[in-house]
């Protein structure tokens, strides 16, 4: 009987244990697929507060890497291994030259677009590839190498999808050059090295510029992501009270350091309780939306940045002229106000605008609070007059 039990707990505990690998296998599928779905934001990376202040080291690094592709294309020019004929000479010359203008693009240009990233992924497989193609084999082997650099720009600037995209390429091609090689071994054209050694070489390069990519964007998309719920709204996208307050920092510096004004919007849409009473919460959401989506539009014109501050409001600073920061308050009234909209509302607008001559700026960062509350007070008195109105007052 007590064997029979212990053969019956073994059974058990074995059920148990594939359903347990059967879960993680799960899990594994679903945080892949979420991987490779998710949506990637170019802007976010570019334009967040750690990456800003390291463009200028990006670029440089950019444009070095891109010369070490142009350097290992003038070594292999003088190997035995390397191209030989009249037009395979040429074509490098051809890629050498590619190389250069690239380099010279990102060292003394602005930071790179996304599309200049997607078009350099695409044509550096392609021209790498066609280079490789044209080296004795155990040469093309070893460069593959290059598509690590590649892949390491494609990790953190660019979506799972294209990342995969490129892996495929790579990988197609180290087996590809791993097999050349290997019958090369076989065929006796190659002494140097043995059949085992190739197979090595090429499951390493695989793990290089294939494994290691993957686990680094899975890495930095994660890390990513908790970065974004920690400072970002999850309604609408915008920032929430912890990520405009460095964001205001940065731009009061940018104000005061080119001697412009600055103003501070607090927003605030009219009788929106009537509007979840009426239509309901789902709704509401609707036009939380919808007002942020215009919000947005207006800050990214004017260079300013925008923050859901609470259930109906919003926070929106820009630096200008004291002028076009007075109208940029009406231009929120009006875009807000549309009758066209299915569910039509209108927004309170209290505005503390600080001119680029207030003695304020000498009192430093801590008037950016000041103004903050001094615009939620002037939102307050545009309501209390009926609302659909900008009330602005100076400091």
């Amino acid at each position: 009987m007590a064997s029979g039990g212990r053969g019956f707990d073994e059974v058990a505990s074995l059920r148990r244990s594939g359903r347990h690998r059967r879960g993680v296998l799960a899990k594994l599928a679903a945080a892949t697929s979420d991987w490779y779905r998710a949506p990637h934001d170019f802007e976010w990376i570019i334009n967040h507060r750690s990456t800003r202040p390291l463009t200028g080291i990006i670029r440089v690094v950019f444009g070095t890497a891109v010369l070490m592709y142009a350097v290992t294309s003038i070594l292999m020019l003088f190997s035995d291994l390397g191209p030989t004929g009249s037009l395979a000479i040429g074509w490098v010359f051809f890629v050498l030259f590619t190389q250069v203008l690239v380099a010279a693009r990102c060292v003394f240009g602005p930071i790179p677009g996304k599309n200049f990233f997607v078009g350099f992924l695409a044509f550096g497989d392609i021209l790498t590839t066609s280079v490789l193609l044209l080296y004795a084999p155990v040469a093309s082997l070893i460069g593959t190498v290059l598509f690590a650099v590649t892949g390491a720009f494609c990790t953190y600037f660019l979506s799972p999808r294209l990342l995969v995209a490129h892996l495929v390429w790579t990988a197609t091609f180290i087996i590809g050059f791993g097999i050349r090689t290997f019958l090369a071994v076989m065929d006796g054209e190659v002494v140097a090295v043995d059949g085992p050694a190739v197979a090595t070489a090429t499951v390493v390069l695989l793990l290089a510029t294939v494994a290691v990519p993957v686990f680094a964007q899975v890495a930095w998309t994660t890390l990513s992501n908790d970065a974004k719920r920690s400072v970002l709204d999850p309604l609408t996208g915008v920032y929430n009270r912890r990520g405009i307050d460095s964001e205001l920092l940065d731009l009061w510096q940018l104000a005061n350091k080119r001697g412009l004004s600055m103003a501070f919007l607090v927003v605030d849409i009219d009788k929106f309780k009537a509007v979840n009473d009426r239509y309901g919460h789902s709704r509401g959401d609707e036009v939380i939306v919808r007002v942020a989506d215009r919000l947005r539009r207006l800050a990214r014109h004017h260079g300013g940045v925008l923050a859901r501050t609470g259930g109906e409001e919003f926070l929106l600073a820009v630096v200008g002229t004291a002028q076009g920061t007075v109208d940029l308050g009406v231009d929120v009234v009006r875009v807000l106000c549309d009758h066209r909209d299915d569910i039509p509302v209108t927004a309170s607008v209290g505005m503390a605008l600080l001119r680029e001559d207030s003695a304020l700026w000498d009192v430093g960062t801590s008037v950016v609070g000041r103004a903050a509350r001094t615009a939620d007070a002037a939102m307050y008195r545009s309501k209390q007059s009926g609302g659909n109105s900008v009330v602005v007052d100076e400091i």
